[in-house]
């Protein structure tokens, strides 16, 4: 797998020779290391770097010789940021910013090759000082720290699936379960979300989270459906909601890779329910399509997560093969103080009733908001007033133990 790779250096060893092509860049994590140049033959110390600093990057933006040098003044641990992963997060990149950067970069080297005309050079043993106190420089580093820590996740199994239910607020049966992915780090316990999706996303590694998750939901949900009490569940089988990211969809081999892994696990296509949000769907909206119509066809429910917080284009609605919508939890919780989020959700509602789908009000936390969406005719809710999300076992006694409360 591409990315970042921990690696160490003895003191003494050569990190990066001048004029070698640039295959990689290294964040030191521990450990000091000298920037040389030749002049006269002879190598001179034009700075230094410490923990934190990245270097070797200009030869993977340029594609030219290395300028410099980098040796290793004491034994260095280092994170290796590969040309694949470095080129993929480049192409991804705004068009201004990968100006920018080029901008900088031929600054930057235009700078060296002056410097390294001058008679005397006087070593700088704060030159990383200024980069390493700027707050996107910060922002980069621990994300390539995330990355790194992610991918040992995922080989150490640290990964695992939280099961929030869905509940059919109109019969008071539990419907199904959204898949949430978390992971419990051996030394810094629970790590949101928030924190390493991003990061997965941007990084690509979130094509292997979304394979992780429906390989393990495909065999979740027949487990939960053997573990559920007969009078807790409707009459059709319980389903498993699974994100997917704009990545995913940028992958050509992903309905078939749906469509291999339920075949092999033998779950029925019906449930799985493939959640995707409303950005995914404008940024890639062609591949986006394709792939969902293959999805739909084999009988796969697709809904679209947080509605109303994208780009709220009504058009894509019956552009594409849409089965249910899930109302963002931010409308539901204005619903009681603010009568026009009220009108708002009465309006996602009978819209999406006169297209045929089916309604998830996500994040009710209380029994007004319960009430209030069961009356409006919503058919699932989701929100920790019924259940917060849950390991597997806890969701399994969740399905044998569940006490429905009146509304």
């Amino acid at each position: 797998m591409s990315g970042s790779t921990k690696k160490k250096f003895k003191k003494g060893d050569l990190l990066i020779r001048e004029g070698e092509a640039g295959e990689c860049a290294y964040v030191i994590e521990a450990g000091n290391v000298e920037i040389l140049v030749q002049r006269g033959g002879q190598p001179i110390q034009i700075g230094v770097r410490g923990p934190g600093s990245l270097i070797g990057e200009m030869a993977m933006i340029d594609d030219k010789p290395r300028t410099a040098t980098v040796r290793a003044t004491e034994d260095c641990d280092v994170l290796e940021i590969t040309r694949e992963d470095f080129a993929r997060r480049v192409e991804s990149a705004d068009p201004v910013v990968k100006m920018v950067m080029r901008v900088i970069t031929n600054r930057y080297r235009d700078m060296i090759g002056r410097t390294n005309s001058f008679v005397s050079i006087t070593p700088d043993a704060n030159a990383g000082h200024a980069e390493n106190s700027d707050e996107v420089h910060d922002i980069a580093l621990s994300a390539i720290k995330i990355h790194n820590e992610l991918k040992i996740a995922m080989e150490q199994k640290q990964l695992t699936l939280f099961y929030q239910p869905i509940i059919d607020v109109q019969n008071m049966k539990i419907a199904g379960f959204e898949a949430l992915m978390r992971w419990k780090h051996p030394e810094k316990g629970m790590i949101s979300p928030g924190v390493f999706i991003p990061v997965a996303e941007e990084s690509g590694l979130i094509v292997d989270l979304s394979r992780f998750a429906l390989d393990v939901a495909s065999d979740a949900v027949q487990g939960l459906q053997k573990a559920a009490k007969k009078e807790l569940v409707p009459e059709k089988p319980i389903f498993v909601g699974v994100n997917f990211s704009v990545k995913d969809f940028a992958d050509t081999d992903l309905f078939a890779q749906i469509e291999k892994t339920l075949k092999e696990k033998g779950t029925k296509p019906e449930q799985i329910h493939l959640e995707v949000t409303e950005s995914l769907l404008m940024e890639e909206p062609e591949a986006a399509k394709a792939a969902l119509e293959k999805c739909r066809e084999f009988g796969l429910d697709v809904s679209i997560d947080d509605f109303g917080t994208g780009y709220s284009s009504l058009s894509y609605l019956h552009y594409f093969p849409i089965d249910t919508l899930k109302i963002d939890q931010s409308f539901i919780r204005a619903m009681t103080s603010h009568k026009a989020s009220l009108v708002l959700v009465k309006s996602i509602v009978t819209l999406a009733k006169n297209l045929g789908m089916k309604i998830i009000a996500e994040g009710v936390e209380t029994e007004e908001e319960a009430r209030i969406v069961r009356d409006l005719g919503v058919e699932w809710v989701q929100g920790f007033w019924f259940a917060k999300p849950m390991p597997f076992d806890d969701a399994a006694k969740f399905l044998q133990e569940w006490q429905p409360p009146a509304l």
